[in-house]
Order: C-alpha cells, then structure tokens, then sequence
C-alpha cells in the first residue's frame, strides 16, 4: 500500500471541496419560525446466523425486548423489576460456538426454561426455518416474572412477555425484511415505607401494552459501486393503566452511489407521533430529517462532510441545521486509527423509550424532543494482535431539553417519576479493552466517565459521574461454558422532598452475575445463573432497592 497520497490535480480539487464543505458546515445553526422548547446465553444454531453474546454487561435484571430484527433472542435470566438507564454499552465478545463447524444438521429451534427464587418462572421459545437461498421465517416468545417481596417495602411483582413474527424474502439483489410484535409488562410502583397495605395492588399496578412492526425493502449488491437504495416503514403503540396512549408512525428512505473514491448519499426520514394523557391532552409531534453525505477516501485519510437538517412541527415548527464533519486516519495500517468528528441532531423522545428506562414513572409531563446542538469527539482504535485490542474516547455535548428523571415525594409517601427538561453539558471519556481468543475465552473491561452541568438543577439527577463493566467467559472441553459480567456505577443524586427538596444521595453498588451451562447433549444442556452474587444492597432508583441475592435453574432442548 501507498502511504503517500498522490498530489494530482483531482485529489487537490476534491480535497478542496471537502474540506471547504466540513468548514462551512460545522457553522451550524438552529433557526426557530417562532421561539419555542419544543450475559449470559445458551447459543443454539437453529438458522445459517453468527450468534454473538449480549451486552457484556446490563444493570437491568429483567431481560430487555429489542424491537429490531434480531434472529437470535437474548437469554440473560434476570429478576430485578427495573433497568438503570445506560448511555453506551460494551462491545460483546464472541460466545462460545459449537465444535463442529461444519454443521450437518440444524435444529428448527429450542425452548429455554427455569425457575429461580423470588418465585420467578421463565420461558423462552425460539422456532427458525431452516437453510435456504430465497426466505427466512421464524417466531420467538417469552416469558419471566417475579412476585418475591422485599422488606419494608410494597409488593414488587413484575412480569414481561412477548411475542415476535420476523421473516425475510432474498431475491438476486433486493432483500425484503419485516416483524411485527407485541409486548405485554407489568410493574408495580413499590417505593413506600408505610405499612404494606397501605396500597393495595391493584393501586400501584402499572401495565404496558405495547405493539409494533417494521418493514423495509432494498438492494443487497456485493459491488460496492453499484447503485444502492433502501425504503422502510416502521410503528409503535403502546399504552398504559394510567392514561397515556402513544401512536408512532415513521418512513425512511435511503440512496447512495460510489463514485470513483467518493461516495455521496443521502437519508430521508418522516416521523410522525402522536401523544395522548389524561393530564395534558392530546398533542402531534412530526419531525422531518434528511441527512445529505459525501465521504472521500484517500490513502489512509477518509473525509465525511454533510449535513443533518430537522424540521420539528409540534405548536411551533422549528427549523434545525446541524453539521456532519469527520476525520478517520490509519497511524498504522489494520492496527492503528484515529478520527475527529463534529455533528449534532435532533432526537425524539417517546413516552415508550421513558417507560422502559424507567417503569415506575407516574406518566404525569410532556413529552419534548433533546437538540443535540454540538457534538464533539476524538478517538483512537489500537488492535495490538489478533486478540487484543483497545478502544478510547473523548466527547463533549451541549443539549437543550435534555430528559432526565425526577422522583415525586420520598419517605413514607408512595414515589413514583416524572420526566423533566434541563439544558446540560454533558463531557465524556471512554476507554475499552478487549481479548477474545476465539471459542475458548474471552474478556472485556470498560469505563466511562460522564460529567454534566444542568443549567436549572444544581446537580443532575440520577446520573453517575462513573461507571465500570468486566465480563469474561470461558470454556472447559465441549462441555461446560462459563461466563460472568460485573459492573460498577458510581453514587446518583436524587431529590429529598422530607427534607424540603434538598438533595439525596443514592450510595455507588457493585453487581455481579455468574452463568454455567452444561451441555449434556447436542440437543440438552442444563443452566446455572447466579444473580447479585455479592448480595449487595443498593437502589437504582430512589427508595426502589433491588433485589439482592438470586439464583435460577432450568434447561435448555434443541428441535
């Protein structure tokens, strides 16, 4: 490879006119119309798929519903009735795989099933078709819930189930894809230190009925210079027992075309929602996005220079320019990069995203979207073999109405949540190091600082200045597989109204799972999952503890 890139004439003009777009795109602007604020798996090949492993590490204890096409379900045995929100996630490493890789047989599909303390059954059924050139078509359900109590609180009961439809149709150089599911949850608002049946349960019941699907057609050319385009349509509803009913509705378009060393696209998206509340009313929220690019590549420099344009119609429609420069440049060739970006954009917040984060909200706020007004980072990406690798980060960000939780009450009175606004200055640095020895072992460590200056609150609410994850698996012969996940995050400030609404401090915790799979046969294996193997007694919510230690057996058949 060259490492000296060519000063012809062609390269001076397309330098040029890069660099020259970059600059004046990172001038952007906001013009308003009119002012206004607007783990642990068991990995069973049912289909030709890679499986990978889940996040490295979650808070959450109760298992997650990704809404995307994602083939193979995500397993993790969790009981806890809450997941702390998170802002990144660590790259998974590679699970372990099956012996034989040339599989001569595929299983259809399995069904995972245990039971664990707390009183928590779980279910987890996955049925694939099998090879083939032209389709692929499948069904996965679930099931897990927990009625455990803990002392000194209300009745903590949650359960989660779900059930997807996806399928793919493959033609010579389009692929149409399509899901659609429904997800029903259950929580109960337990953060009272009043006598147990001060609340009965179906007073702090809080149920979550959520559907959606998403559809897309596109080409799927190997030539990276062909012509390539992609068209999609998406929805959700959800609604809760309290009086919140959202609709959401969005269309996306995407067309590209390399040519010569630049490739110019572009991405077009409307997004319409609709929220309804018993407090607030009704209220339309569309956004309209497109989001132009041109990316040159030279020797080892890459140049991105584009554009994202939002226009938000809510009462008031507002007008948003935001730039889309970066840098990409190979130190040294396949082991050492660097890159520079600046960008920003609009982000839609949904009354959907809050719950999951956060289900005890009471759903009494409207609903804003987050103008990520600058967005600076840097970087660099070391691979010092074919089995280590690290990964480190620096970024800025300035937010007008950023989201962030509030607890109603404290004390002995029943708290719930609700969604405030703040403009914030949000710093970050991120660094990760990661060994995977292919099926054998592999690990990751992880750990970000964040640091936010909210210009209303003196301190930001339920945000750790520094969190940590470690996992690592391990396999012992063909049989046994042993992972683990831990994860470190620092103290959260709350509001303490029994105090006149001063401050609170919620202490820093430290949660660890272990995960042990047998596989008795090519078709059964037996399951171990230990939770909060530490015990440790934290809250990651205010006056909402979690549950501290928890174990779980079950198995796992292929067929």
């Amino acid at each position: 490879m060259n490492n000296n890139i060519p000063a012809t004439p062609a390269y001076m003009k397309n330098s040029f006119l890069i660099i020259c777009t970059a600059w004046f795109l990172a001038s952007g602007f906001s013009a308003n119309a009119q002012q206004g604020n607007l783990g642990d798996e068991q990995i069973n090949v049912v289909k030709p798929y890679q499986p990978t492993l889940s996040d490295a590490f979650k808070i959450s204890d109760v298992p997650g519903r990704d809404t995307g096409v994602v083939y193979t379900p995500d397993l993790d045995y969790k009981i806890t009735p809450v997941q702390y929100p998170t802002i990144y996630t660590i790259s998974p490493i590679k699970p372990v795989k099956i012996k034989d890789e040339n599989i001569k047989k595929l299983y259809r599909g399995f069904a995972k099933g245990g039971y664990g303390t707390k009183n928590t059954p779980y279910l987890e059924v996955f049925y694939n078709s099998l090879r083939s050139k032209t389709f692929d078509a499948g069904v996965h359900a679930s099931h897990i819930s927990s009625t455990g109590k803990i002392k000194g609180y209300g009745y903590p009961g949650m359960s989660e189930s779900g059930i997807k439809l996806f399928g793919s149709r493959f033609f010579d150089h389009h692929i149409l894809k399509g899901e659609a599911g429904y997800n029903r949850s259950v929580y109960h608002w337990y953060g009272y230190n009043s006598p147990p049946d001060i609340f009965s349960k179906s007073d702090t019941k809080h149920t979550f009925d959520d559907a959606f699907g998403n559809f897309s057609f596109g080409t799927n050319h190997r030539d990276e210079d062909e012509f390539r385009y992609k068209a999609g349509i998406g929805f959700h509803t959800i609604n809760d027992n309290k009086g919140n009913d959202e609709g959401r509705l969005a269309f996306t378009a995407m067309a590209g075309k390399k040519i010569n060393d630049m490739d110019v696209s572009a991405d077009f998206e409307f997004d319409a929602l609709k929220y309804d509340t018993d407090l607030f009313g009704s209220s339309n929220h569309s956004i309209v996005r497109l989001n132009p690019r041109v990316v040159q590549q030279f020797d080892r420099l890459r140049l991105t220079a584009g554009a994202n344009v939002s226009i938000e119609m809510n009462d008031l429609t507002e007008y948003h320019l935001h730039p889309h420069a970066r840098i990409d440049y190979t130190l040294v060739s396949e082991m050492m990069s660097i890159y520079g970006q600046l960008t920003g954009g609009l982000e839609r917040n949904t009354f959907r995203q809050f719950s999951k984060e956060n289900p005890f909200l009471a759903g009494y706020f409207p609903l804003r979207n987050t103008n990520n007004k600058l967005d600076l980072s840097a970087g660099i990406n070391v691979k010092l073999d074919r089995q280590l690798a690290f990964i480190g980060s620096v970024g800025i960000k300035r937010l007008t109405d950023d989201a962030f939780y509030r607890n109603l009450n404290s004390g002995t009175t029943l708290v719930t949540y609700e969604v405030m606004y703040d403009n914030n200055t949000q710093s970050n640095i991120h660094a990760e190091v990661v060994y995977d020895q292919g099926e054998k072992t592999g690990f990751s460590l992880g750990a970000d600082y964040f640091g936010n200056t909210p210009s209303r609150e003196d301190k930001p609410l339920f945000r750790p200045a520094f969190k940590m994850t470690v996992s690592g698996f391990y396999t012992i012969g063909e049989k046994i597989f042993l992972s683990t996940q831990w994860g470190y995050v620092s103290s959260r400030n709350a509001v303490d109204y029994a105090t006149g609404g001063d401050y609170s401090t919620l202490k820093a915790f430290i949660d660890g799972n272990l995960h042990i799979d047998y596989r008795y046969t090519k078709v059964m294996s037996v399951f171990v999952n230990l939770n909060n193997v530490t015990a440790s007694k934290y809250s990651r919510w205010y006056n909402y503890p979690s549950y501290r230690f928890s174990a779980m057996a079950g198995l796992t058949y292929s067929f």
